[in-house]
């Protein structure tokens, strides 16, 4: 896919965790519907803006592996899951991650739902497991892929603890996972999945999206409608909600898996950059699957460098985090690591 996007061309952008370049044709296909808003309003509105949803709802359940019913369009990640834990029983009490998005936390304790946090640190998945046999948790709440650390959750080990705890609703924020990695609604355990289009679905900001397994709302009591007027209190932009239609179908007529393969390549080459000079955290250097996103050991003035090469790059936790995407090319992560060996040599 020859993703056309001026930043792609001018600069070495490894900060698509950040945010995610739109594209050339995503700005066009914009101008275009905002021009037709401005000449039909009131038309465009009651017609065209409800063919858009029902078009993005439609490929979203594709590109998810989901069902329509079960596929629900928001405002972000973080506006999905504040709606959806209105179903929840308030007596549920919830496992989460520490060093988590501080945001699945916050919206958990405004809910006023008792929780307790496990370590992120070495096989966080038999944490996991060990937490759950030793406490009484009905909802287990966490991000697929870790912002900080780049961590990856082996999602299939979540089909292990179903096995074993099958009425635990396991939600996650799939912000830094939907685009970056293949996902399966129907094929996993996760019962609802949460996430923004403004990263690695290349969608722009304004835009979100959730998928709720009917069984789950069969075991919540609530339906498909119930959800919809959950998120229907307020106007979602359908120039934002048209936008994340237009990323996700342009991602699937070009091949997601074409692309993803593309994007592994870089991500392991910088993974093994990484860890052969030892700019990874213990616990992330020896996992044997991890997401395209790094955060490696540097302060500020590593940072500043970086940017100053023109390297596009964000701080985060311990040091410098730095992603790739199916855009980037061996040449970005030649060019990285060149500034890095300067920097540290």
């Amino acid at each position: 896919m020859d993703y056309k996007n001026d930043l792609v061309e001018t600069s070495t952008y490894l900060n698509t965790a950040y945010t995610g370049l739109t594209s050339d044709a995503l700005q066009k296909w914009r101008t275009k519907t905002d021009q037709e808003f401005t000449s039909h309003a009131d038309h465009f509105k009651s017609v065209q803006a409800k063919i858009l949803e029902t078009n993005t709802c439609k490929q979203m359940a594709t590109f998810l592996d989901a069902k329509v019913s079960e596929t629900f369009l928001t405002t972000s990640c973080s506006a999905g899951l504040q709606s959806f834990l209105f179903k929840i029983p308030k007596a549920f009490k919830f496992l989460l991650l520490e060093d988590d998005y501080p945001v699945i936390k916050q919206i958990v304790a405004e809910h006023q739902f008792e929780y307790a946090e496990i370590s992120l640190r070495f096989e966080v998945e038999l944490s996991v497991l060990k937490a759950l046999r030793e406490g009484r948790f009905q909802v287990f709440a966490f991000s697929a892929v870790q912002y900080n650390s780049g961590l990856l959750f082996d999602m299939n080990f979540l089909k292990l603890i179903k096995k074993e705890f099958p009425n635990l609703i396991v939600l996650v924020d799939g912000t830094q996972l939907i685009g970056a990695e293949f996902f399966s609604f129907n094929q996993t355990a996760v019962d609802g999945i949460f996430g923004s289009g403004y990263k690695w679905l290349l969608a722009g900001h304004g835009n979100g999206f959730m998928c709720i397994k009917e069984s789950l709302m069969n075991q919540l009591g609530t339906s498909q409608d119930e959800i919809f007027d959950l998120l229907d209190r307020g106007h979602k932009s359908p120039l934002a909600v048209g936008s994340l239609g237009f990323a996700v179908e342009q991602l699937l007529s070009n091949d997601f898996e074409v692309l993803l393969k593309k994007k592994k390549e870089s991500s392991d080459l910088l993974f093994l950059g990484l860890r052969e000079r030892g700019l990874l955290e213990d616990f992330v250097a020896i996992r044997k699957y991890h997401s395209s996103i790094f955060t490696i050991k540097a302060n500020s003035k590593v940072f500043e460098k970086l940017i100053k090469e023109n390297i596009r790059c964000i701080q985060r936790g311990i040091g410098v985090r730095v992603s790739v995407h199916f855009y980037n090319t061996q040449k970005d992560i030649q060019k990285f690591f060149r500034v890095m060996d300067q920097i540290t040599k």
